[in-house]
């Protein structure tokens, strides 16, 4: 087989799979989807608005539709104030900014679920371009399971679609013998823009171009896809650095992981608990059962990119959504050929079938609308809202009627993107890459009374007038004992404890 750039058959609807019969069709990948997109569209919001940064990618991204431009540095802290910051996924934060503003917390739960849902349409119709719909859904089910619990209203779930054309792109290249199509730096553009994650994206482009060139058949046809990777590579790493900040946020990601153990402070970075999470362990061991009960046999680049998501699992919780979705695209094509029972066919039978086939534009007009009547409905009702644990209002109510908010405070890392949506200066949030590691490991050891620097020591040296912690963090037990410093307000959420001068 020569190796050419080819046709565009990256992101094509599958061969196997034919063409609906009706314009009113069915698919079940888009009522996968759309189920998912119905269950995360709930009155509370969650699990989507558990999470702080949600806050404060709002505020910045309304920062940036006000002044037309992106930060350059830090506004938010009083602690780091003036100091070099970029706000890396200026794009997904202005989606989100604008959900906020037309729909409230309701649009910005609508934002994260739909594109949550078009994720897991998106991904069984990639897998069954090489495997049965029954294989295919089992995949999608077991990565449904892995990535709940980091299903939030952030930039890493708007990008997720993004994420998965770009591997599936990278796989297509490799199993056709051909460089990737040019459409795929237009993704790696969109990625670059709307979340730091796409610096695995480029490492992700060199470990499948390895793998091109370990699988080539003769040192001409090695030469060749060398040749077209190493073109592809280049504009792929060009397209990266077309944000407004140029190759400053692939940097940021470099400075993340530079901070080492420190990362385990963040809950998110920490490795993964299956106490808490025993549906991942059981997706995981029912992986690993039938890997090995069915002799799969993986090539050794290819293996390696599947232990490398999985070592970024096992590493980072954060990181599920990546083993469970790349992983099956990577290994669907070896599947199919090894197991010639659960490849696609070239015309599918059956009712389930039937169903396999993409979507009549009728069905998916109706289906579109559906979301947009009951997401339209959700925001009406306007009672979606974060929980009290990542923004305690009726604290901060009381700070400001105390006068405290134009003064310093001590604050719990969780609450930083609610103080910065406030209005009130930060000691710390979640903008880890301005911090340090240093810094945040002070702060975390402060607030749970252990390390070198004593708490009050700390709260002189950054001469705090009121802290802002959870109930029940030991500092509290701490500033009780303190003299010139008494508790003013506390809820189920909140402590404040003031400085009297």
């Amino acid at each position: 087989m020569a190796v050419t750039s080819g046709p565009s058959v990256s992101l094509e609807q599958p061969r196997a799979i034919a063409a609906p019969r009706s314009a009113w069709a069915l698919s079940w990948p888009l009522l996968f989807g759309l189920a998912v997109f119905v269950f995360l569209n709930n009155r509370t919001g969650l699990p989507l608005l558990a999470d702080p940064d949600t806050h404060w990618h709002i505020t910045v991204g309304n920062w940036i539709l006000t002044h037309g431009s992106v930060p350059t540095t830090d506004s938010y802290s009083y602690t780091f104030t003036g100091q070099p910051w970029i706000a890396k996924e200026w794009l997904s934060q202005v989606l989100l900014a604008l959900a906020f503003n037309l729909g409230g917390w309701g649009g910005v739960t609508a934002l994260a679920a739909a594109a949550i849902g078009l994720t897991f349409a998106l991904l069984p119709r990639l897998l069954m371009r090489d495997i049965r719909p029954l294989p295919a859904l089992l995949f999608t089910v077991a990565a449904l399971a892995m990535t709940t619990p980091h299903m939030l209203a952030r930039p890493h779930m708007l990008v997720l679609p993004l994420v998965l054309m770009w591997v599936a792109g990278l796989v297509r290249a490799v199993e056709q013998r051909r460089a990737p199509e040019p459409l795929l730096l237009a993704v790696m553009l969109l990625w670059a823009n709307m979340h730091g994650g796409f610096t695995l994206g480029l490492v992700l482009a060199g470990a499948f171009a390895l793998d091109a060139l370990v699988g080539a058949r003769d040192a001409a046809e090695r030469r060749t896809l060398f040749i077209a990777w190493a073109k592809f590579g280049v504009a792929a790493l060009l397209a990266a650095c077309i944000t407004p900040y140029g190759p400053e946020s692939i940097l940021v990601t470099v400075r993340i992981f530079g901070f080492g153990e420190v990362l385990g402070i963040i809950a998110e970075w920490r490795a993964p608990d299956f106490q808490k999470q025993p549906m991942q362990e059981l997706v995981l061991l029912v992986a690993v059962y039938l890997a090995l009960s069915r002799g799969l046999k993986l090539p050794l680049v290819r293996l390696l990119i599947v232990i490398g998501l999985l070592h970024l699992f096992l590493r980072y919780a954060r990181n599920a959504e990546l083993l469970a979705m790349l992983a099956p695209l990577a290994i669907a094509p070896l599947l199919a050929r090894q197991f010639p029972s659960i490849a696609a066919e070239p015309r599918a039978q059956g009712r389930f079938a039937k169903l396999s086939r993409p979507a009549g534009p009728a069905a998916l007009a109706a289906c579109l609308g559906l979301a947009g009547l009951m997401a339209g409905l959700l925001i009406g009702l306007g009672r979606i809202a974060p929980p009290a644990d990542n923004a305690p209002s009726a604290a901060i109510a009381f700070a400001r009627d105390a006068g405290l908010a134009t003064k310093r405070v001590f604050n719990h890392y969780g609450f930083g993107g609610y103080l910065i949506s406030a209005g009130i200066p930060t000691f710390v949030d979640g903008r880890g890459e301005l911090y340090g590691g240093d810094f945040i490991k002070r702060q975390a050891e402060a607030v749970a009374l252990r390390g070198e620097e004593q708490l009050e020591v700390l709260l002189d040296r950054y001469a705090v007038d009121w802290t802002l912690l959870m109930p029940n963090q030991a500092a509290n037990r701490l500033l009780a004992r303190l003299p010139g410093w008494r508790r003013a307000y506390s809820d189920e959420a909140a402590t404040i404890f003031v400085r009297d001068r």
